[in-house]
């Protein structure tokens, strides 16, 4: 006897041709994302949003192969972002040292969302032919619960710990 997952938080999308979100993963390639309101923060005192600067929703890849989160170089350079410090960023095909977003978040979508507050590590996400401008990895998904069950269709993200723990 099977039981029916219902968890809370935000649905999960997948992202189609042309920038299209669908609530099924209709064919492959299967590229989940979600939508999260992000807002520059202030690197000093991360809590506080950049004075002028209002949130912005897109939409983030969700990656469970991925350490850290990460925003695309250009999003953030355009809409107020603040670095202080530098990140070492690996990849396949080169080493690279990037800028570092403090960034307040939400997902807008889920009805027991919060603010969170995370650093967003710089990296050409549309130079590279994404189609979206944030990447969202295990250092922020461990903090919660991801559900993708293609049996039942349901696919959904939640928050389980304390706001920025």
């Amino acid at each position: 006897m099977s039981s029916k997952i219902t968890p809370k938080g935000a649905p999960i999308h997948f992202l189609q041709e042309g920038e299209r979100l669908s609530d099924t993963a209709e064919r492959a390639p299967i590229i989940p994302v979600i939508r999260i309101s992000i807002l520059p923060a202030l690197p000093a005192s991360p809590n506080i949003a950049v004075p002028g600067t209002s949130p912005l929703e897109v939409t983030a890849l969700i990656d469970t192969g991925a350490e850290g989160v990460y925003i695309d170089e250009d999003f953030a350079k355009q809409n107020g972002f603040l670095s202080e410090k530098t990140m070492t960023v690996y990849s396949a095909a080169a080493t690279t040292i990037e800028p570092v977003y403090p960034a307040l978040f939400e997902l807008p979508e889920s009805s027991s969302h919060y603010r969170q507050f995370a650093e967003f590590t710089s990296v050409p996400l549309r130079k590279n032919g994404r189609q979206y401008d944030a990447i969202l990895g295990m250092q922020l998904l461990s903090n919660g619960v991801l559900v993708m069950d293609f049996d039942s269709h349901t696919y959904r993200f939640e928050f389980t710990t304390q706001a920025n723990k």
